[in-house]
């Protein structure tokens, strides 16, 4: 709790007024950043401190980066790995982690985001404690470290499901469990396993083929999706199995061959080959490493076998293989798996087959399957007009409804889709076809072909419907932008704009802003889809109802959208005050200004806005543009100045009708003015006699 307890604090020194007054600009520009001090290093929480000139090569892997660290209570070597934003590190389980107490899992000590000396970016940062020298295959080695049979079950098997045990009691998988991130405490003869960190990347990122069952291995890395604890211990199997036979015996193979090795031979044949195992070793590695996963071995069945509980054999599987080999592009195939697999790797080659009906004849004379003879019927049902990678991604379905989707060059499972399009959109790479493999509704078919077998499986059609649903409406806010933070709830904001800043939440982003302005660069908008998307998914409430505002064609309407936003995170999180980003509202709040219809009230707000702009509460300046009493006296006022208007028109109106009656003007009127001066005077007349008879009679 350690470490969640600091965040809070960290937290709370940023946010909270010193002495109940105003909230004071921290020593950095995010929650929780640290700046590094001018000899280029990073002290860390206060209890730790990074060496970014030394870096660790032996630690580093993919986008994540190792460097020396110093615990400075107590003055251990440490282990700091910086994450790269693509690999969608594991953040939000940062507190989970730690909580978790046992020797035989890496410990983190803290972790947070800091700003790299001479990138001038953000980076997140996790740092354990140093691990120790020995791995389990030591890296440009051929060979794993020596443990003898009666010793690997004490020495690896036994610490490594404890490990997943406790992850599983938090609902986690560790999901990096490979033969060099397996550390050796101890001497020789009394060695013990530490599994190494995993939270730099998202569950299986890293894997090779070899660690990831059949179906996994097909899907590219950020594709496989969170896996489960199964999947865990099938990676324990292969690493234990490359200890038994002293190295990995399908070193050197690419990811194709291994697949297909292990399509052939089945993974347990592909790794022990014909290694004569003691019966209770090779009892466990037939139940981890069984290809079919609802007969493959849980954390319970391991946990029981390591009481010493004998399990009942589990039978092979059995991979159905053809008659007769169908040849495609010179090679021969006997069974579905490798064939649908190469079928998706070539799809001119395969709409050619499909269109000659030699694969439909095939597959009739040598495999009675009720199963596959009802995919297939439903698949030439649709076929017919379809484009041609869709025809292809839906045969190599049928063919293997356990592999994951295969359209163009994707290779993706629905639970991993949001990983990989966080992937591809963080290394700015085409998204198009995710896009297209959403609007196909691709993974409608795969979930339909195996709906009793899949938890949930309602509620992922839902899920994707939903998402094919935001990809058609283009305003800002949805497509493909919304898509990719709904499924992923670990990657940062992905706006070209903030590419040099770690955003977390809505409040992270708007410290950003300021920064951006500080620094001078245009902000136009200053709010982007990328932004938008993000706010509107992370914290819905902070711009969703003024979404109807920010994406009116009204500039006016548009920029107090964008205030009404932004003041609004300010005031959630508390965040200081933003005088630059105020400054360049106001430069863009003209527009907003000239709502307001009285000309005198235009140039009162237009003077208050100048100077509430210094102050840098965004609260303030909307106070003044967007006063509901304000907008609504003005506007009842304009109301009443077009009804006076309207009658002073309706009048001239009148009086030019007249006037176009030049020979007549005025004689009506002069009528009855001639009457009533006649009737006037008749009366003045008809009183003075009566009162001079009156008085003189």
């Amino acid at each position: 709790m350690r470490l969640r307890e600091k965040i809070f604090r960290i937290f709370r020194d940023y946010t909270e007024p010193a002495g109940g007054g105003q909230v004071n600009a921290p020593a950095s520009d995010h929650y929780s950043v640290t700046a590094p001090g001018n000899d280029g290093r990073i002290v860390l929480g206060g209890e730790v401190e990074i060496f970014p000139a030394k870096p660790l090569e032996a630690f580093a892997s993919f986008e994540t980066r190792a460097f020396e660290a110093r615990d400075l209570r107590e003055g251990k070597p440490l282990l700091a790995m910086t994450a790269g934003r693509s690999r969608c590190p594991r953040i939000s389980a940062v507190g989970s982690y730690q909580a978790i107490k046992t020797p035989h899992l890496l410990k983190l000590l803290t972790a947070g985001i800091t700003e790299w000396p001479s990138e001038t970016k953000q980076v997140y940062v996790f740092v354990f404690d140093m691990p120790p020298a020995r791995r389990l295959l030591p890296l440009g080695a051929a060979r794993t470290v020596r443990i003898s049979d009666d010793r690997i079950v004490a020495a690896l098997i036994q610490p490594a499901v404890s490990v997943l045990e406790e992850l599983q009691s938090i609902d986690m998988v560790h999901g990096a469990i490979t033969a060099d991130n397996i550390f050796m405490a101890g001497g020789e003869g009394s060695e013990v396993a530490i599994l190494g960190e995993c939270l730099s990347s998202a569950p299986f990122f890293r894997h090779s083929a070899v660690f990831e069952t059949i179906e996994r291995a097909m899907a590219q890395p950020g594709g496989r999706g969170t896996g489960t604890v199964k999947n865990d211990l099938y990676a324990l199997g292969i690493c234990v199995a490359m200890t038994l036979r002293g190295g990995n015996p399908l070193v050197g193979k690419s990811n194709e061959e291994i697949i297909r090795e292990k399509i052939e031979n089945g993974s347990y044949g592909a790794l022990i080959g014909s290694e004569r195992l003691p019966a209770y070793l090779s009892e466990f590695l037939r139940g981890v490493l069984h290809d079919d996963e609802s007969a493959r071995w849980g954390l319970d069945d391991a946990l029981r076998w390591l009481e010493g509980r004998r399990l009942s054999a589990k039978q092979p599987h059995n991979n159905m293989k053809a008659r007769r080999p169908f040849v495609f592009r010179d090679r021969k195939y006997w069974d579905l798996r490798s064939l649908a697999m190469s079928l998706a790797a070539h799809i001119s080659d395969t709409v050619g087959l499909i269109e000659k009906d030699n694969i439909d004849l095939w597959l009739k004379r040598n495999f009675e399957d009720r199963d596959l003879e009802a995919r297939l019927e439903t698949f030439w049902k649709k076929e017919d007009g379809a484009m041609r990678e869709r025809v292809v991604a839906e045969l190599s379905q049928v063919l293997d409804p356990y592999a994951p989707v295969r359209f163009k060059d994707l290779a993706v499972f629905p639970d991993g889709f949001g990983t990989a399009l966080a992937d591809a959109m963080a290394r700015g790479e085409d998204v198009q076809h995710y896009a297209e493999l959403i609007s196909l509704q691709l993974f409608n078919g795969w979930v339909n072909q195996r709906y009793e077998e899949i938890p949930d499986a309602s509620g992922i059609v839902t899920l994707f419907e939903k998402c094919r649903n935001f990809l058609a409406q283009k305003m800002p806010g949805y497509g493909i932008e919304r898509v990719v933070y709904l499924l992923n709830k670990e990657i940062v904001c992905l706006s070209p704009q903030l590419r040099d800043y770690y955003i977390l939440g809505p409040g992270h982003l708007l410290l950003a802003l300021e920064r951006l302005a500080q620094r001078g660069q245009r902000l136009e908008p200053i709010l982007d889809r990328h932004m938008i998307a993000f706010i509107s998914v992370r914290d819905p409430k902070m711009i969703d109802p003024y979404l109807g505002h920010i994406i009116s064609h009204d500039r006016g309407y548009q920029i107090i959208g964008v205030l009404r936003a932004l003041s609004a995170i300010q005031r959630r999180f508390r965040i200081q005050p933003v005088p630059a980003l105020a400054r360049i509202l106001l430069a863009q709040m003209e527009p907003a200004v000239n709502r307001f219809y009285d000309r005198d009230l235009r140039q009162e707000v237009a003077r208050r806005l100048a100077t509430a702009g210094d102050g840098g509460n965004l609260n303030n300046l909307l106070e003044i543009v967007d006063s509901a009493a304000v907008v609504q006296d003005d506007q009842m006022r304009f109301a009443q100045a077009r009804r006076e208007f309207a009658f002073l028109m309706r009048e001239r109106a009148g009086l030019e009708q007249q006037l176009s009656r030049r020979s007549t003007f005025g004689l009506a009127s002069g009528r009855q003015v001639a009457m009533l001066v006649s009737s006037v005077l008749g009366a003045a007349s008809v009183i003075l006699t009566v009162l001079y008879h009156y008085l003189w009679s």
